[in-house]
């Protein structure tokens, strides 16, 4: 067992053991797996003593160790200023208490409690020159600074990690990493910002929305952005457009959104996704329930991407918003994504402004709002759908009793397609269409009557061009054979007869003054006066150019024979004319009523047709 020995210097006597000298965590396991190591420590040069019992050099290396702790805990306090008696009387006091408890075979106690005991005594007892190697411990939290950082706000994790990067800090973000809504708008990240940022967002706890537009972050930097917000709980909104994140980016987004519960808005515009990457997303969309809004604007989406989305719209029923507009989708692609919002029934946003709809792709959407009964707001502008395409939406939009505001400007539906539309919706009283928006389309007479009486009556928001004046058509009328059998004053000439119970040979010897078996102007007018026939000037004139076939200026009793078995023929046509009318109106009227896309075909071939009536 040591010995040792105490010397007088002056009156203060010195301890008789030398109070342990602190040291690094690096030391202490040294000194661990030293064994029977000898130790020094010295005071004033004067006093030396030495442990070689291994017992001893465990109870110094369990005293260190505690100290260290106690240093530790209080590292936002100066150094000086930590009562290191007290430290070490609560760190001794448990070592004492387990040296008490241990006692050799013959039922004394070791010499570990007894050195226990005598370095309790010598910490209450002045101490001369005492060491405690503080140069080596700052220099151990240069070497270990992970281990001693007590930073919350992560701004010494970004420094570090912009030196390790070797990049510069970026200030903007150091003063407002603490503020609820990130907003860092084309500062120019690129990859290895983006990973430097990632590194204190990890621990970050303040920030619910962050906007990351612009950066130029490409796929690896989504990626790190991706791996350290899978376990954040703390972000809803994340806004990633024009990074050009590419499939790789738009693939890690997807991983982290199978995971993440808390994101609800996302942003990936302009990012070069392509078809490749929307297997991985549309997987997402399936299996996704919290997510609300999804900006998928000006990507490279096609038709074969447009089949994803399908099946997603039909498995999600959750997201609120999306928007597809500006990618590549063609007539096919189109009626894809309308199959899939046929049977959805959870979005209410839709925006697929700048895509190729055509026409087929205006009968997808026919159906499209026919069975949808959830969707609020459709933007299908600069989606080249023609004019008897605009037939098709008109007929969707009569039979949809959901939808409030559409916008279809910037098509080719021309100034009859955006009337039937406009029909539509005002023969629609059930639905709910409050906003209608026809860009820059120039519109007829006809147009503005009806948008004028709608927004009196229903409220509503309309939108269009200018308004062209009536012009003549150059195309050939229609001509009614009933409507001219009824004109004709023949007609009225027979039905006379029939009442009057004359015949024709009867009318000729009557009207025939002279007994020339023949009728001028003259006599006829005088006849037809004196009869009581009612014939304006004008038609009698018509009828006798129709009967005087030879243009002598006289009708014969031959020419008024022909002219009266013509009648006939022409009644009989006429007749089956307007049974076949009957039929087609009855038809009409049905048609009008269900909102068929025939009924506004029908309407925008005759806009510009010139009626019989309007002819003299």
């Amino acid at each position: 067992m040591p010995t040792s020995e105490v010397r007088q210097t002056g009156s203060s006597p010195l301890p008789s053991v030398t109070p342990p000298r602190l040291k690094s965590p690096a030391k202490s396991r040294q000194a661990t797996d030293g064994g029977s190591k000898t130790s020094e420590y010295t005071q004033d040069d004067e006093f030396i003593t030495e442990f070689t019992d291994i017992s001893e050099a465990s109870v110094d290396d369990v005293v260190l160790a505690e100290k260290e702790k106690a240093f530790l805990t209080e590292g936002s306090r100066p150094l000086d200023s930590i009562n290191e008696v007290e430290l070490e009387e609560d760190d001794f006091s448990d070592v004492e208490s387990d040296a008490d408890d241990e006692l050799d075979e013959t039922g004394y106690q070791s010499s570990h409690s007894r050195v226990s005991q005598t370095s309790v005594k010598s910490e209450s007892e002045p101490d001369v020159d005492y060491d405690t190697d503080l140069e080596l411990e700052d220099s151990d939290k240069w070497l270990h600074p992970d281990l001693y950082d007590r930073d919350t706000t992560g701004v010494n994790r970004y420094l570090r990690m912009c030196q390790k990067l070797d990049i510069q800090p970026i200030t903007y973000f150091l003063k407002h990493m603490q503020d609820s809504e990130l907003i860092m708008k084309y500062h120019g990240l690129g990859p290895l910002g983006m990973k430097a940022m990632s590194d204190p967002l990890e621990i970050n706890t303040t920030i619910e929305k962050m906007d990351l537009e612009g950066n130029y972050m490409l796929g690896i930097g989504a990626t790190y952005l991706s791996r350290i917000l899978k376990d954040n709980v703390y972000v809803t909104e994340l806004t990633l457009s024009e990074n050009k994140i590419g499939n790789t980016g738009a693939q890690a987004i997807s991983d982290l959104l199978l995971e993440n519960k808390t994101i609800t808005y996302l942003d990936l515009k302009g990012n070069n996704i392509e078809d490749g990457a929307a297997e991985c997303l549309c997987d997402m969309l399936s299996r996704n329930t919290d997510l609300k809004t999804l900006i998928l604007r000006h990507n490279g989406f096609e038709d074969e991407g447009a089949k994803q989305i399908r099946d997603a719209l039909i498995d999600n029923d959750t997201l609120i918003t999306l928007d597809l507009s500006w990618n590549h989708f063609q007539f096919k692609g189109c009626c894809s994504i309308a199959e899939g919002l046929a049977e959805n029934t959870g979005l209410k946003y839709l925006n697929l402004c700048m895509n190729g709809f055509g026409l087929e792709g205006a009968k997808a959407l026919e159906d499209m709002l026919k069975e949808n009964h959830t969707l609020l707001e459709l933007d299908i502008s600069f989606c080249r759908i023609p004019l008897n395409g605009a037939a098709h939406i008109a007929a969707g939009l009569q039979n949809n009793d959901t939808l409030e505001k559409l916008n279809i400007g910037y098509n080719q539906i021309q100034g009859e397609g955006g009337y039937v539309v406009l029909v539509a919706a005002d023969r629609n009283d059930h639905g709910a269409i409050k906003h209608l928006n026809f860009g820059n389309l120039t519109v007829k007479t006809e147009f503005k009557k009806l948008s004028d009486q709608m927004i009196e009556n229903k409220s509503m928001t309309i939108i269009y061009g200018g308004v062209m004046s009536d012009v003549t058509s150059f195309k050939r009328p229609n001509i009614d054979p009933w409507e001219h059998h009824q004109s004709d004053p023949m007609t009225k000439l027979k039905e006379w007869l029939d009442q009057a119970g004359y015949r024709l040979v009867d009318l000729l010897l009557t009207f025939d003054r002279d007994g020339s078996l023949s009728l001028d102007i003259h006599e006829l007018k005088a006849g037809i006066r004196n009869a009581g026939i009612d014939m304006t000037d004008l038609e009698i004139e018509i009828l006798m150019k129709n009967l005087d076939d030879d243009n002598s200026g006289t009708i014969e009793m031959k020419e008024l024979m022909q002219g009266a078995e013509k009648h006939t023929l022409d009644t009989r046509e006429a007749i089956k004319y307007k049974e076949e009318q009957d039929k087609k109106d009855a038809e009409r009227k049905r048609q009008m009523k269900a909102g068929d896309v025939k009924d506004f075909q029908k309407i925008i071939q005759d806009s510009d047709v010139i009626k019989p009536s309007q002819i003299v």
